[in-house]
């Protein structure tokens, strides 16, 4: 991968893979947005990738280097995916985040990150972030950059969106934030993302801001993609009941589930909140999901509380309790038998991975 070397000392990626000139050389260098890509420990490869496609393919089907990125991470030498990969970043985010208020082609900030970081990042990241905003400089948070940007202060009534296994998680720790589970949102100069595949999405949505909708068809062409999804879409909508069902009791019920999940609702009163019997609520379940209510509303507590343990520190007997168990014993029997481990073992077993991406970044900086 061939660089493009800047005059104040940053370095861009070409896109193309083609030796480019220095900027010194380039003579429509006023057309050329730089994308700053900033990575986290862990961050999710997918999303980094999807993300940056629909730009590549712009560039091509443009016949020229319209948009190119510069990758920063905490080290100042790589960061480490979720994957195990290091992808070399060679830049320190106070090396980068500094100069973006400054320069008149910055086109927008890209926070990637897949897991809860470290805050020492995040200190030095927070007062040029609220800058960047104030100067209409566009920041992109993709997967758990989102968790990120709102520990920074920056969500104060902001609406934005996380990956669906965070979000309840999120929605325990920040109040400031107005959470949706569209798969990306655009709010105050904050695009958020759920990150994986819907990266490419909100790519495009991008692309469409800035250089108008006739590029989009093309774009999805090239990448095998039969059109994309606005922020309308919602992360839950491949779930196989949507679109065979043709009650709408059965998405009724579902919600009233899972905004009580700490207190519980008897069957009885869901029914009757739908106007209609207990038999016809078992029906639905049992016709669409082919399970009875009362497991379908335990499997979503315990999902939730999966979320909360592999996401929050919060202690286990407090997210049993806001699950709506009683007992520690009966959760965690419960627990064990959905998901095939304790609550602890989940816990330690979310530490681990957590731990992953720093020893492979350790290994290559010692290396």
């Amino acid at each position: 991968m061939r660089t493009w070397e800047w005059t104040d000392g940053m370095a861009a990626y070409s896109v193309d893979g083609v030796a480019t000139a220095s900027r010194s050389n380039v003579t429509d260098f006023d057309e050329v947005s730089t994308i700053a890509i900033l990575l986290f420990p862990g961050f999710s490869l997918l999303s980094l990738s999807s993300f940056l496609a629909p730009f590549e393919k712009a560039n091509a089907i443009l016949g020229r280097q319209r948009f190119r990125w510069t990758f920063a991470s905490s080290s100042g030498v790589s960061e480490t995916c979720g994957l195990g990969l290091a992808m070399p970043a060679p830049l320190r985010f106070s090396e980068v985040m500094p100069k973006i208020p400054l320069s008149g082609n910055t086109e927008m900030v890209v926070m990637v990150a897949d897991g809860i970081t470290d805050n020492g990042a995040l200190s030095e990241l927070a007062g040029p972030i609220r800058l960047c905003i104030r100067q209409n400089i566009p920041i992109v948070a993709l997967g758990t950059a989102t968790w990120l940007l709102a520990e920074m202060g920056a969500l104060k009534n902001i609406e934005c969106t996380i990956h669906w296994e965070k979000m309840a998680a999120f929605s325990e720790t920040f109040s400031g934030p107005r959470m949706t589970d569209a798969i990306y949102t655009t709010d105050g100069g904050i695009w958020s993302c759920a990150g994986q595949i819907s990266a490419f999405d909100l790519g495009v949505a991008l692309l469409e801001r800035n250089l108008g909708s006739h590029l989009t068809t093309e774009i999805c062409k090239s990448n095998v993609v039969q059109g994309v999804r606005d922020h309308t879409h919602r992360q839950t909508n491949w779930f196989r009941w949507k679109s065979s069902c043709r009650s709408e009791k059965l998405p009724q019920a579902i919600s009233l589930m899972e905004t009580c999940l700490d207190e519980l609702l008897p069957l009885e009163r869901i029914a009757a909140t739908l106007t209609i019997s207990r038999r016809q609520l078992e029906r639905l379940f049992e016709t669409y999901l082919g399970t009875s209510p009362h497991k379908f509303y335990l499997k979503l507590r315990l999902d939730r509380a999966r979320q909360l343990i592999e996401s929050t520190n919060t202690p286990i007997l407090e997210i049993a309790v806001a699950c709506g168990f009683v007992s520690s014993s009966h959760f965690t029997k419960c627990y064990r038998v959905e998901h095939g481990c304790t609550p602890t073992e989940t816990r330690f077993s979310r530490m681990n991975r957590a731990m992953m991406p720093r020893m492979a970044r350790r290994r290559v900086t010692s290396g």
